[in-house]
């Protein structure tokens, strides 16, 4: 194990005994939080491989990659798989995986995090030899065996989850993907986590709220089968999951109808022309937006664009003293529907430094303080990864097919949980007035739809909370181009203004090839 799994390891395991405590308090709301740390290493090697540098850097680049510690097997084994929402299929890497006793491999790919023994559980059983095989978008993937054991969350006990366990894997940890069944690897959908979760009586409906917290936090929050009242600012608002062609419920495709900055002197600027199709995807670390739009995006921000070299975008670090009240304004389902306001901290990164110590050859640019852009260009696929998500509280509602969206309530320390039942849908609730105030130093397929009302909400049972956090490598972006941070909740009166009436339709690629 390196370096960066132990310390990944061992944040874990502290943290996970702090919660403890707090699960006793919550008892009676059957909600038991599972808190660990975001770890501090040294960054690892760059390896360059298919031309670019592609995931594996980004990942390391903008603190993505956010991991629960779950439980496996019986007696238990310990592991820590990557939250997904963009994938359905929850697997690990087995012990004996091709990635964990190559050496070369893992020079390109990383060192094995953690993996799962099933000649170490009595309650292992092989569904269908050689029949798991899974590709992601990037060209990362793992393949091997179906099997079933009993499966742990935040105190949750799954019995018999159907999972896949990788003999041969490009990637270097395992997944927990949180998606629709109807988005497995298999070939015939089989029930995945989701669905036991509601079929073993753990939560009322298919449904959880995402609270991944900012770049400097050293955790995050998945409260499955409820939401947290403190985690969000102003209303949370509600958008329909947009069908694929075929009317099926595949991914969390939602309506992204305008796209605009908001500047210091506030200005809005919209760079948005139509309705597109983008996908809300935890396992995602930056923002992939159509082309034309990225391009228009660039073009004001004298952003140079190197994804064909480096896999990266380059901008002016300048941008977060000069303008660090910036925010990037995502609106969705048209008039009316939610705005998530994203801080410039959160999409001009300054970590360029230490990866050009470590051989990163960065081209000749226009500017000499050189930072990443969390937005790329796609041609193929759009996706709201961690970049947007960490300003947003999101709640996946996979029963009503609804996603509710609301500005994140950073670093927040209170909750106020209500239980998403089959009744209410996604609760009709508000969060806080207000940010909380801190000082930061330097950092498918879609079919028609539009925006629903919510139901009625309550208090109570029925909800787990499962904490996650990131593999990043900074709790904070350093140096001269540090900046306090403020976001306010959003003015819903003036954002009306940048956004787009008609919905279109837009084909894209989903996380899963098969």
């Amino acid at each position: 194990m390196g370096i960066l799994s132990a310390l990944l390891a061992a944040s874990l395991a502290a943290a996970a005994a702090t919660a403890a405590t707090a699960a006793d308090t919550e008892h009676s709301q059957r909600v038991i939080p599972v808190s660990f740390s975001k770890p501090k290493g040294a960054l690892p090697t760059l390896h360059k491989r298919a031309g670019t540098y592609s995931q594996e850097l980004n990942n390391n680049l903008t603190g993505g990659g956010y991991y629960a510690q779950v439980t496996v097997g019986t007696p238990p084994q310990t592991v820590d798989l990557i939250v997904d929402t963009g994938s359905s299929d929850v697997w690990m890497l087995d012990s004996d995986a091709n990635l964990c006793k190559s050496r070369s491999m893992q020079n390109y790919y990383g060192y094995c995090l953690s993996t799962y023994d099933p000649s170490n559980s009595s309650t292992y059983s092989v569904v269908s030899h050689n029949t798991f095989s899974i590709q992601y978008v990037d060209g990362s993937g793992a393949e091997g065996d179906y099997i079933k054991d009993n499966f742990s969350i935040g105190g949750a006990d799954i019995e018999a989850l159907q999972m896949g366990l990788a003999e041969n894997s490009t990637i270097n940890s395992g997944l927990l993907g949180i998606g629709f069944a109807a988005n497995v690897a298999a070939r015939t959908p089989y029930p995945n986590i989701m669905n036991l979760f509601q079929d073993q009586d753990l939560i009322a409906v298919q449904a959880y709220s995402l609270y991944l917290d900012d770049l400097y936090a050293e955790t995050g929050t998945i409260l499955f089968g409820g939401l947290d009242t403190d985690k969000f600012i102003g209303e949370l608002k509600t958008v329909d999951i947009q069908p694929d062609l075929y009317g099926n419920y595949s991914s969390f495709t939602v309506a992204l109808t305008s796209l605009s900055t908001t500047a210091d002197n506030g200005t809005i600027s919209n760079y948005s022309r139509t309705a597109v199709p983008v996908i809300l995807d935890s396992g995602t670390t930056l923002t992939y937006i159509p082309e034309s739009m990225a391009t228009r995006i660039f073009r004001a921000f004298d952003a140079v664009d190197d994804t064909s070299g480096t896999g990266l975008v380059f901008i002016n670090c300048d941008y977060l003293s000069d303008n660090k009240n910036l925010t990037f304004d995502f609106q969705f389902g048209g008039n009316g529907g939610p705005v998530v306001r994203v801080p410039i901290d959160e999409m001009v990164l300054d970590n360029v430094d230490g990866y050009v110590e470590l051989g990163l050859d960065v081209p000749s640019l226009p500017f000499n303080n050189v930072c990443s852009f969390g937005l790329q260009p796609s041609s193929d696929y759009y996706l709201l990864g961690d970049t947007f998500l960490r300003s947003a509280y999101v709640v996946y509602d996979l029963t009503n097919k609804q996603i509710g969206l609301a500005q994140a309530n950073l670093n927040s320390t209170e909750s106020n949980i209500l239980e998403i039942t089959q009744e209410s849908g996604i609760p009709d609730a508000s969060g806080v007035a207000s940010q909380v105030s801190v000082q930061q130093t330097a950092t498918g397929i879609p079919g028609p739809g539009g925006s629903t009302g919510a139901g009625t909400g309550s208090t109570g049972s029925g909800a787990s909370t499962v904490a996650v956090t990131s593999t990043g490598t900074s709790s904070s972006q350093s140096g001269e181009n540090a900046g306090a941070r403020s976001v306010p909740a959003p003015n819903w009166e003036a954002l009306v203004v940048a956004g787009v009436a008609g919905l279109f339709g837009l084909i894209g690629v989903g996380l899963v090839l098969f």
